[in-house]
Formats: structure tokens, sequence, C-alpha cells
């Protein structure tokens, strides 16, 4: 079987959890015995391929012309859409930003419309999106849950290399882009209420953000790390926390419960049909964000949760799982 996947063109450069979902997918694939590869032009050859994947219909316009030029070679479509609503985030934002967004994402509704309707066969990283999307755009198309996954290696993560290199132990730590929906400004706020200081790690994406987040709290910024020192940073902390507006799941809390952390976690999107009850979930607001690092930080680790994470989420697992929904449609 031949595959292309095609995601934005920056997905590649800008680093996202589509660019991890996509990839560590591919590789997955590819250890099954797929060939499968990745084109972002929208004007691509597609004679030699089987079968086209597609990934987020956040930024639709991209998306869209990879799902015309799909239907154009008579190819089966398998989308990921990679999606929730964004609504509550916008109402959080500058008032003008706000605006723009609102009125771009409803300009842009149809082209979202149309590609769900006409792609054979819907792959949603959880029920709670799968809902979403039934709900928003009376979806009929068929659709076939295949959650996100996991590298193993953070199953053997140790904390010796981090706290050795930057003497931090026992701290609370947040993996991820630095902008405004991972909402790590109101993490430092809640966490300087508790004398504790958050250690950052990833890339800055929006920087006056990122200043805003020095003056919440007290935070160590390290920016990207490889992922070696990330599993160990894991391993060091006292908690991992993600208190975005929303994720689906958020990679991160897979990653972090891997390696043996505390989890914190919005309640906003998918992360509890991941973890159930061994995590702490808060809502983007302080006072809850708050209260869930409190509990976590003064409750033992909940057992099972490694063992659960790596018995269903690693990436040989969702390639598995991929391969069989690639089948169904191409037979």
């Amino acid at each position: 079987m031949r595959v292309l996947m095609q995601n934005r063109a920056t997905v590649l450069r800008v680093m996202a959890g589509d660019t991890i979902q996509m990839t560590k997918t591919r590789e997955a694939l590819l250890r099954l015995g797929v060939e499968v590869e990745f084109d972002s032009s929208p004007e691509a050859d597609l004679s030699r391929y089987d079968l086209v994947h597609i990934f987020n219909i956040i930024p639709v316009e991209e998306t869209y012309r990879f799902y015309r030029q799909a239907k154009k070679w008579n190819k089966p479509v398998v989308l990921s859409p990679i999606y929730w609503d964004p609504a509550e985030f916008l109402r959080h934002i500058e008032a003008e930003e706000e605006s723009a967004f609102f009125d771009w994402l409803e300009s842009t509704e149809h082209l979202r419309q149309e590609i769900l309707d006409g792609v054979d066969l819907i792959l949603p990283n959880g029920r709670k999106e799968l809902q979403l999307l039934v709900e928003k755009y009376r979806l009929i198309t068929p659709a076939r849950v295949i959650p996100n996954g996991v590298d193993p290696l953070f199953f053997y993560a140790k904390p010796d290399k981090f706290i050795n290199r930057f003497q931090l132990k026992d701290f609370i730590l947040c993996v991820g882009r630095i902008c405004r929906r991972k909402n790590q400004k109101a993490l430092i706020t809640a966490a300087a209420d508790l004398g504790k200081t958050v250690v950052l790690i990833g890339p800055i994406n929006d920087y006056q953000y990122y200043q805003e987040c020095r003056q919440a709290g007290k935070i160590k910024f390290l920016g990207p790390l490889p992922q070696t020192w990330v599993a160990s940073a894991y391993a060091a902390c006292a908690l991992h926390a993600l208190v975005s507006w929303y994720d689906t799941p958020g990679l991160v809390n897979l990653e972090a419960g891997l390696a043996g952390c505390r989890v914190v976690t919005t309640d906003r999107g998918t992360a509890r049909e991941y973890l159930g009850d061994m995590a702490w979930y808060c809502s983007p607001e302080p006072a809850s964000i708050r209260a869930a690092l409190h509990q976590a930080l003064y409750s033992p680790p909940p057992p099972g949760l490694r063992e659960h994470i790596l018995a269903n989420y690693t990436w040989d697992r969702i390639g598995r799982l991929t391969l069989e929904a690639y089948r169904e449609i191409c037979g």
C-alpha cells in the first residue's frame, strides 16, 4: 500500500502536535511495511498512491486544496481533523484579534463542511472530538477513533541527567509551545500562590505572551530540548501541568504520564478519555488550576498510569489501528 500524507506547509518547520502525530504515525506505518510519503504541495502528482491521508481542519485552506486534488485524482481520502471548537479560548484574547479570528473561522466553515462530508473516513483522536464534529457539522461520514500516541522511551526516563545539568528538581513542569492557548501565564500565577517555580520547555510562539509569563511568577525557561532531556525533566519534576484552553489530548500528557509524573491537565478536550481517574483536572482559570496543583502535589502518583499508557497508546499500536482504517476503505 502506498499512502501520501499531507498537512500544512509549515508542519515540519513550525512544530506542533499535528507534526508529531503525522510523523510518528508515518514511522509506525513504515515499520509495518506501508509505503508512506509526505508532500505539502496542493498540486502533488497522486498517480502512485492508493490513498491520501490529510491532517488538520483548523488551518483549512491548505487542507481543502489537498482534498480537492485527491478528489480530482479519484483517490480515497482519510482525514485526521485534529479539531476542537476554539470559541471559549477566543473569548479570552484581545477583542480585535478575537473578532478577526471569528470572522475568518466563520468565512471558512463551508470548506470544513465540504471536506467532512466528502472524505471517505474520518479519524478523530477521541470520542468527544467525534461527538463535537457530529453535533456541529451534522456528520454522517464514517469515522473511527484513532488515539494519539507516545514514544515508549519515556517509560524509562531517569531524573539524574536533568538534575545534574540544570540543578533543578521537585518543580512544576510545563512542556509545549509558549502561546496563549496553552495558558502558561495562568499556570505560573497559580503556582506562585503555592510558592512553586514553573519550568517551561518548548519554543516561544508568542513573544509578547512570553514576556507576560515572565512577570506572572517564578519561572525557568529552557527553550526547546531534545527528547531525551525532556524525558529526564519529566522524571525530575514534582508534576507536569498542561492547563490549556483545550487539547486533544495533549501529547505531553501521555509523555509525562508514561515517565511517571503526576499529571495536572485541562478538562477541555479529550484528556479524560485517555487518563481517566489517574490525573487531576482543572478549568483554564487560575483558581481551578491552583486547586488541582495543590491536590496533586500532596497526593501520591496514581498507580497504574504508566502501564495503562504503555499498553494502549504507543505509536506502534496507533500505527496498527491506522493501517486497519486504511484497509477498511482500500479493501
